[in-house]
């Protein structure tokens, strides 16, 4: 999915890519853990492939975070690499460099979703041998789970994303009606607003073919007690009553009246649109949205309410699609323990405090997260953050962008009413089976 909700200061694609153009090749070996655990005690140089990250100011995140890092390091220099501002050309970029023997950058910000086909393609340094397989336990159990592969972890957490339900409070009041907990009462309370021409539409979320389709049904399944694959990600778990009650549930709700049919067209920025410009009760979206409904400009400001997404009656609610990103080490660096520690530094709570006194970036680390200072923010997306229980992607995978098509591709058929959603299971199933054996394209 795009980052241009958060490259906020520009980051520009040919300055990451001509960077790294012509950059000195890796001797070859295996990665040594012992070296990349030691902090080094002389003049080191490391580069960081990173996007800049808008402070509340309009300064950048990152000159804080190397300030801060340098004050504890004064021997190790941080240059920044401005990297591409998206994701599928950073990924791109970085895996061929890196592939090559590229010893820059040092270490680099990747999404949450990379670490399997990074792991798998030997495009990261493996990591438990080098902090110690504990010093995850420090973070959330989805987030350390999707950064690992094959028994190891591959990157340190930096920010977290995290999906949340949008409403009009003022909408809402003008009927007596409070948030909805359950898809039940949403879908009553839109019906409401929509026949007293409060809004077009009840509910917007992103259904068209692409990424953002994938992270809503793993949010949808996983409200109705299912998932996509299974812990290891090797095999197909979608299947039976949670997987045809999520599908039903889109089906119905776009057959219904209460979503558009054109959703199934949706990306962020257009359910955003709709949302901010009246036409929609309910949006579902990343936590960034909230400075877009906020913004002096939106039409809207002042008058929207934000809370963890609705369940099905009976289940838990609360749940929101895991998103953010990591900072990988280049396992061809030469300077493996100064991008370790700047990379750890980014992880632990001096940096993640900053980022969370200074930014609308939603900490990584649970005692930042889920501490006083958190729950006490005026903005509501950090301090309802620990109340999201945190869906994974099926990124477990290496294949994890052939198992994202397969899905998104067979459930937006159910958007369009081409399909039922028991044919459009079957669709899915056998496509991300395909791509779990490195048979999709």
């Amino acid at each position: 999915m795009s980052l241009r909700r958060r490259s906020l200061l520009g980051a520009g694609t040919g300055l990451g890519v001509a960077a790294l153009a012509g950059c000195g090749a890796g001797t070859g070996g295996a990665p040594d853990p012992g070296r990349a655990a030691e902090v080094p005690r002389g003049e080191v140089t490391v580069r960081w492939w990173s996007f800049p990250m808008a402070t509340d100011d309009g300064g950048d995140l990152r000159r804080l975070l190397i300030d801060s890092f340098r004050r504890r390091h004064p021997n190790i220099t941080v240059t920044t690499v401005d990297a591409p501002a998206v994701t599928d050309i950073s990924r791109s970029v970085l895996s061929t460099a890196v592939a090559s023997g590229a010893t820059s950058p040092d270490l680099y910000m990747g999404d949450v979703a990379w670490p399997s086909q990074f792991a798998h393609n030997a495009l990261a340094l493996p990591l438990d041998a080098v902090v110690g397989a504990d010093y995850w336990r420090a973070y959330p159990e989805s987030l350390t789970h999707a950064l690992g592969y094959a028994d190891d972890t591959y990157a340190f957490p930096f920010f977290a994303d995290q999906s949340y339900l949008y409403y009009r409070r003022d909408l809402l009041d003008r009927h007596g009606l409070e948030a909805p907990t359950t898809w039940e009462e949403l879908t009553a309370a839109a019906r409401t607003i929509q026949r007293a021409g409060g809004a077009e539409y009840g509910l917007v979320f992103q259904g068209a073919v692409y990424e953002g389709l994938t992270a809503n049904v793993a949010e949808f399944v996983a409200d109705a007690g299912g998932e996509i694959l299974n812990a290891e990600g090797t095999r197909v778990t979608l299947g039976g009553r949670p997987a045809e009650r999520a599908l039903t549930l889109l089906r119905d709700l776009v057959a219904d009246g209460v979503t558009p049919r054109a959703v199934g067209t949706f990306r962020e920025q257009d359910s955003t649109d709709a949302f901010v410009g009246g036409q929609a009760a309910f949006l579902r979206n990343w936590a960034y949205v909230w400075g877009v409904v906020e913004a002096p400009d939106s039409p809207v400001a002042g008058r929207v309410g934000v809370v963890p997404r609705p369940g099905f009656e009976g289940a838990e609610s609360g749940n929101g699609c895991l998103g953010g990103w990591c900072n990988f080490i280049n396992p061809h660096s030469e300077n493996p323990g100064a991008a370790v520690a700047f990379a750890r530094f980014c992880a632990e709570e001096e940096a993640q405090l900053i980022m969370l006194r200074n930014t609308a970036y939603l900490p990584a680390l649970t005692a930042v997260r889920a501490g006083a200072e958190a729950r006490r923010s005026p903005t509501p997306v950090i301090a309802l953050a620990d109340e999201v229980r945190l869906v994974p992607r099926p990124t477990r995978s290496p294949h994890y962008p052939q198992v994202s098509k397969a899905l998104y591709t067979s459930v937006n058929t159910v958007l369009s009413g081409g399909v039922s959603p028991t044919e459009a299971l079957e669709r899915a199933r056998a496509g991300i089976a395909d791509a779990l054996e490195g048979n999709a394209l």
